[in-house]
């Protein structure tokens, strides 16, 4: 009969230190925030806008055209645009803009991955020294450690220094650039609240 005893009160010891840890960690329905909320987050959003700006502007990269005047290729799969807009959006009745903030932040990280592994897989130092290390910058001071350990996107790419392969990074770069704006508003939003 003690092992018996024993056992109950193992488990039963062990089943409510479990449900009380998950009652403290988040509210019943709620996920952790991945953005880890400082002034910080709003320079580096800013500072990989910059970048990929001026990358855009690299004349030498994009030798035979003109970059900024290439269309923009953006990655919808993780559906950004459409969770971060807030869902009471005609702004000249609402002065409370309300997004999905968590749902928000996890597909701006998903498209973080997926650009960095994108941008990593063209093997440019320019490129590396520039807009992948602001990608990691952003993504190890402003995101939670547990949503960092989500596995990235793997991005399979046969790059060569032809006229297609600059025009492709054109038009990912470009695409890029519009992300980081939306990354750039979603921070600010966030972050003056």
């Amino acid at each position: 009969m003690l092992p018996g005893v024993c056992t109950y009160l193992a488990v039963s010891t062990l089943c409510f230190a479990l449900l009380w840890q998950c009652s403290i960690a988040v509210p019943l329905g709620a996920r952790q925030s991945p953005l880890r909320l400082t002034g910080t987050c709003n320079v580096l959003a800013r500072s990989l806008l910059w970048n990929v700006s001026a990358v855009i502007e690299m004349d030498h990269l994009f030798s035979g055209f003109d970059c900024t005047q290439q269309n923009a290729e953006v990655h919808i799969r993780t559906q950004t645009v459409s969770v971060c807009t807030p869902q009471n959006s005609n702004c000249a009745h609402s002065a409370v803009l309300n997004i999905d903030e968590n749902e928000c932040l996890q597909r701006i990280l998903e498209d973080l991955h997926y650009y960095r592994e994108t941008f990593r897989a063209y093997s440019n130092p320019e490129l590396t020294k520039s807009v992948v290390r602001s990608i990691d910058e952003l993504m190890q001071n402003c995101f939670s450690v547990s949503a960092m350990e989500n596995s990235p996107a793997k991005v399979s790419m046969d790059h060569q220094k032809s006229f297609q392969e600059r025009l492709q990074l054109c038009t990912v770069l470009k695409g890029f650039n519009l992300r980081t704006i939306t990354i750039n508003r979603v921070f600010n939003y966030i972050l003056s609240k």
